[in-house]
């Protein structure tokens, strides 16, 4: 069988883009075989000077560029944009995250690339799309977060809350590879290219897709769970993350925890009743729970086939023994900052993941160069530029 780490190969992808959206979808590209360049100004990209840093170097920047080579442009030159649309015309894919306009300016903007390249899929990742009244600003996941409702959908619809994962910028990565390919396929019937408009606003309101159905159908009153029995309740020693969702499920529950003669009280005798007076009912079950140590509960949930699992912090995640049995984790070079844990691609099997370290500014400019055809003097001019 093919591995999935082959899958592109063969496949040139130019990444343009900086911070985590745009180079998340480029990595799992790279991820699945494609040749993936990460072109970056003199600079750098400035993720690069962002997060924990390990010997000066930002681990978010090397976990969302594993897998590419390295090649510096200075696109204010004229000299480099002429490369960078000589590159872009033996290309597949054209991923940028600039604000829409700059890349017009640069000469490198899809009508552009197009006329170059029809084949060409390229994608435009930024913060509210290509057109309407707020094209022009600048956003970050945080601000859409807020923006969008999920600060209020991530809490509890009364008081909004940040969620301190990258999770528009995530998600984000994921739908630009997504696209990618399926624009890809598209290509393979028609033998056209297409622009892909990528927005942070659009991929986290995808991801909201249902609470906003639901907000309409309820007249906007989304600020209760659906059932008590749902959440993180404190133990005598810790926390537990149940979901008791069905009829018997909140019986069995209640009983559990010796809280069963509750059921009797007609304000938690039906689903209906057990909804409207969810606070009461979750502080009974609170009561119950912290009675006794996570160890105590859990085995007897389980035997009443009740979806549970301990609350884990990040170290004891990642010892547990379905996540190393299912190899979740890899140690991965992330270069300077050295080898630290990744996650393999969800599809990848364990031994097809094994990305190669995130690049060095420009680390492999004259190989990429000389790889898509440039002459020693132009890779010359190019890489002894003044930066």
């Amino acid at each position: 069988m093919d591995a999935l780490n082959e899958a592109l190969a063969g496949l040139k992808v130019l990444d343009f883009s900086q911070g985590i959206a745009g180079p998340h979808g480029a990595c799992l590209l790279a991820e699945m075989g494609a040749e993936v360049v990460k072109i970056e100004p003199p600079g750098g990209d400035w993720l690069r000077g962002l997060g924990v840093k390990r010997n000066g170097s930002s681990v978010l920047f090397g976990t969302y560029n594993r897998g590419k080579k390295g090649l510096v442009l200075d696109l204010k030159q004229a000299s480099a944009r002429d490369a960078a649309l000589r590159l872009i015309a033996q290309a597949d894919v054209v991923i940028e995250s600039n604000r829409p306009g700059v890349m017009a300016r640069l000469g490198l903007d899809h009508a552009t690339a197009r006329a170059a390249n029809p084949a060409l899929v390229y994608a435009s990742v930024t913060g509210f799309g290509q057109s309407g009244p707020y094209v022009d600003r600048p956003a970050t996941d945080a601000v859409v977060q807020a923006y969008t409702g999920f600060s209020f959908g991530a809490g509890d619809m009364h008081e909004p809350i940040r969620v301190r994962i990258s999770v528009v910028d995530v998600v984000t990565g994921v739908y630009t590879s997504q696209a990618i390919l399926g624009a890809l396929l598209q290509r393979g019937r028609t033998g056209q290219g297409r622009h892909l408009d990528i927005s942070l606003m659009h991929c986290i309101t995808a991801v909201q897709g249902y609470k906003y159905a639901e907000h309409e159908a309820t007249g906007g009153a989304l600020g209760k769970e659906l059932f008590a029995g749902i959440g993180i309740y404190r133990t005598a020693d810790g926390f537990v993350a149940l979901s008791a969702m069905k009829e018997q499920q909140v019986v069995d529950l209640m009983r559990l925890i010796g809280q069963g003669v509750a059921l009797e009280d007609a304000r938690y005798a039906t689903p209906a009743g057990r909804f409207e007076n969810q606070d009461a009912l979750r502080a009974l079950i609170a009561r119950g729970l912290a009675a006794e140590p996570s160890a105590h509960w859990l085995p007897r949930m389980r035997a009443l086939d009740l979806i549970c699992q301990p609350v884990l912090d990040y170290a004891a995640y990642r010892v547990d023994e379905q996540v190393l049995a299912s190899q979740l984790f890899q140690s991965s070079d992330l270069g300077q900052a050295g080898i630290l844990p990744t996650v393999r691609m969800p599809g990848l099997q364990a031994e097809e993941a094994d990305p190669a370290a995130p690049p060095s500014v420009g680390e492999h400019s004259r190989e990429v160069l000389a790889r898509f055809g440039f002459d020693a003097t132009v890779i010359d001019a190019l890489c002894e530029a003044p930066r």
